[in-house]
């Protein structure tokens, strides 16, 4: 393609690039190269690209149609093509009830309509939970709800409730993790009586999720007064209602998950009702609203002030072209310290695949790997290893300047200095010098004006536009997890082994004998 051609050759013109040089060299850089919305501001002018760059990224964005393909994905048109599915995402976020019809032409359905059934059910249960009026099976009104399910179905919810906790008067906790301590901290200091678990599993058989949630069904039987209706403490949030009322939660307890809304996107559907729950159904319309906002943004703004396009096409960039294998994302708040491990699930599970979707493998990486953690403590950890190590890494900053209604100079100081001194780095040092720091580090800053639930709602679906358009741009399908349960079917006659002695197949390695027979022995 004579787009990606001319990229490589800028790669060639780039050689040696730097940024102290790049900025002395033109006066309006910093202007070029950042985008403005909603008061937000994007700036990737610390980033190896020069106005010519992204020129030419944005040609290729047109070579490849990606426009098309963000009309498909609101359009609900099959993307998840290997699980022949619709990714759906977006309509969960539709402010407006503009009908949209989906299935084949003898089945068609409005969404819109299912969306706007399962908001109603999740906000009665969301307003009589805070308003006391939800009773246990003992009688007494329920204070605690515990939220369980793994990956997608809470990584979102539980960084949407840390995020916006300052607004929250519920008690919400969440567990993941097979391990039954994860469970046994959860509900320390809770009374089975006054607590309610919301299951979440699109199938209702993930192992994780009905182990925990088998454990908390056990937790609830043994009160007297709460096991004869013990079902009365048990929400589902799932799209097999079967599976659901076989483990015992009746009709009227279950809330709708449809196949057409991935796991790692499914924070604006009822798995995210934990928020309603805890800060009240307004906040969670407030998440909508920024998430809805940004849609609009991502599918009608032109390429040269699409925040979503330019970033991923930079992220496509650093990763194919520069080679860089590590993002780094340090948000500069508090609330936001979960975002590191959810975008880790959004953009690996994602793009972390080989082969694309007309059945070629891929010749390039297809997704950097993504870690961080909070400033200013990350300061004081892998700062380090950026500013003096070996490796080429990309760091994004994300820094509201309010932290809720107070602001903040000293942690925005903080953000603006660490990428000021990753560019600047102390050349004045020798490079044989312990305190030398070759600088030159890209990042991207993103400023924000404040965050709240509509900021938290843009960001993340800004995050969820650049995955689906970094897997446009490889050629993948962004929304299928095969090498997800491939270890999960592998687990299956080795728990067998540990628990019933089972034999193992005959093809299993010496190492896993070996550790088997380890663990065996010492249970």
């Amino acid at each position: 393609m004579e787009t990606v051609e001319a990229l490589r050759k800028q790669v060639r013109a780039l050689h040696g690039f730097d940024l102290r040089q790049a900025f002395a060299a033109d006066p309006m850089r910093a202007q070029a190269l950042a985008l403005t919305w909603e008061d937000w501001r994007v700036d990737v002018s610390r980033q190896h690209v020069t106005t010519e760059t992204l020129a030419l990224l944005r040609a290729h964005a047109e070579a490849v149609g990606l426009r098309g393909w963000i009309e498909a994905l609101f359009a609900g048109e099959k993307l998840n093509d290997s699980e022949g599915r619709a990714a759906l995402h977006t309509a969960l976020r539709q402010r407006d009830d503009t009908p949209l019809l989906t299935g084949g032409r003898h089945e068609r359905r409005n969404i819109i309509a299912d969306i706007r059934a399962a908001q109603a059910a999740m906000r009665v249960l969301a307003e009589a939970l805070r308003g006391g009026h939800y009773r246990g099976a003992g009688g007494a009104p329920i204070r605690a709800v515990v939220h369980i399910g793994i990956g997608g179905s809470v990584l979102g919810p539980h960084l949407a409730c840390d995020a916006l906790s300052a607004a929250g008067d519920f008690d919400v906790r969440f567990v993941a993790n097979l391990d039954p301590e994860a469970l046994h901290r959860a509900l320390r200091g809770l009374d089975p009586a006054t607590t309610l678990f919301v299951i979440v599993s699109k199938t209702f058989t993930t192992e994780e999720t009905m182990a925990n949630a088998r454990a908390a069904q056990a937790w609830l039987q043994r009160d007297e007064h709460v096991a004869p209706h013990w079902e009365r403490h048990c929400i589902a949030v799932t799209a097999n209602s079967e599976a659901a009322r076989v483990f015992g939660v009746s009709e009227a307890q279950i809330l709708p998950f449809w196949d057409w809304v991935g796991g790692r996107f499914s924070l604006w559907s009822a798995v995210g009702v934990a928020l309603a729950i805890q800060s009240g159904w307004q906040v969670f319309e407030q998440l909508l609203d920024g998430a809805a906002t940004m849609d609009r943004h991502f599918r009608e703004a032109p390429l040269s002030g699409n925040a979503p396009i330019t970033l991923a096409l930079i992220d496509w960039w650093n990763t194919c072209f520069l080679w860089r294998r590590e993002r780094v994302v340090a948000p500069y708040a508090e609330a936001l310290r979960l975002l590191p491990m959810y975008l880790q699930q959004l953009l690996m599970e994602s793009n972390g695949k080989r082969v694309r979707r007309d059945g070629e493998v891929v010749d390039v990486p297809t997704v950097t790997s993504v870690w961080g953690g909070i400033g200013t403590d990350s300061q004081h950890a892998f700062f380090q290893w950026l500013h003096q190590g070996t490796h080429a890494a990309t760091v994004e900053f994300i820094v509201p300047v309010r932290t809720g209604d107070t602001p903040c100079p000293g942690l925005v100081a903080n953000a603006l200095a660490q990428a000021q001194a990753l560019m600047r780095g102390a050349e004045d040092k020798a490079p044989t010098d312990v305190r030398f720091c070759p600088g030159n580090v890209a990042s991207t800053m993103l400023l924000l004006p404040r965050l709240d639930a509509w900021q938290l709602g843009a960001l993340l679906a800004l995050y969820e536009h650049r995955t689906f358009m970094e897997g446009v741009l490889y050629g993948i399908n962004p929304f299928d997890q095969f090498g997800v349960e491939l270890g999960k079917r592998l687990a299956q006659p080795l728990r067998a082994a540990l628990e019933q002695e089972q034999p193992l197949p005959p093809d299993t390695d010496a190492a896993t004998l070996a550790q088997l027979d380890y663990a065996r022995r010492r249970q």
